[in-house]
């Protein structure tokens, strides 16, 4: 699993051969869903989800771990056995009811504040960009917009002042801005979680954003502390160079994630 060296059937075999002590850790949107204009229509591709409980059986854990809410993964994905953390881990569904970080609960107004600030701004509403209310955090997604390379600008500009009114972080992405509370919490935290709470000797991160960097880097860490890890890139023509440069594997798009998935469960 050396960084560069690794091959997708080599790397299959290597998991396989221990599955009951790795956790596969997931990204959902460009990982296991392909990218869509509206951020609501995202759907796993076909074939995972009913791969998915097998490798639940097989492996120390599979978790899916993503800045949507968990609620949203667990409907759109729903296989036994597979763990649902939302929010980048600040959120968690548990035997059907979700679990949140207090710390959000405490910041929902100060979300609620920023989202109709966000609303209600001329870079937004000239633009066209559509709001996704994660009500725990808010989100500006471009995708759909029109001339968005005109929009970056002034909406990056938009978004970094309303956040920094009410007190929160701003998250980029791939077309995408995300004001949350600035309560610790990230992939990576949510990837040392799963490792820790299934015992897993090795895991496997795979992801294809800025918001998977952390969990690149826990695995880096864990692999310091002596955990075997991988660092699964999903290639796409707006992969940050960032993950690239990290990962010990590149997958090419959801259906390279849905192989190498077929092959850990065979």
């Amino acid at each position: 699993m050396t960084a560069g060296t690794a091959q997708v059937d080599q790397a299959a075999r290597a998991l396989v051969g221990r599955a009951q002590e790795v956790a596969l850790c997931l990204d959902f949107d460009g990982t296991l869903s392909p990218v869509v204009d509206d951020p609501q229509a995202a759907r796993p591709l076909e074939g995972v989800v009913e791969l998915l409980p097998s490798l639940a059986n097989r492996f120390a854990a599979v978790a899916i771990i993503s800045g949507r809410p968990a609620p949203y993964l667990a409907e759109h994905v729903g296989a036994i056995g597979v763990r649902y953390l939302g929010l980048y881990g600040l959120q968690e569904m548990y035997e059907g009811e979700v679990r949140v970080d207090s710390r959000l609960e405490a910041a929902q107004p100060a979300v609620a504040a920023a989202a109709a600030a966000l609303r209600n701004s001329s870079a937004v509403r000239e633009s066209g960009a559509w709001l996704e209310d994660k009500v725990y955090s808010v989100a500006v997604h471009t995708r759909r917009v029109p001339d968005r390379d005109q929009w970056t600008d002034p909406i990056d500009a938009t978004a970094r002042q309303i956040a920094e009114e009410h007190g929160l972080e701003l998250i980029p992405g791939k077309m995408v801005w995300e004001l949350r509370p600035a309560v610790r919490g990230d992939k990576g935290d949510g990837v040392r979680r799963v490792v820790a709470e299934s015992g897993a000797r090795a895991v496997v991160v795979v992801g294809d954003d800025l918001g998977d960097l952390p969990a690149f880097a826990a695995v880096a860490e864990l692999a310091a502390g002596g955990h075997d890890g991988l660092r699964v890139a999903v290639r796409s023509e707006e992969i940050p160079t960032q993950l690239l440069a990290t990962a010990d594997l590149v997958l090419e798009g959801p259906e390279g994630v849905l192989d190498f998935l077929r092959l850990l469960a065979a």
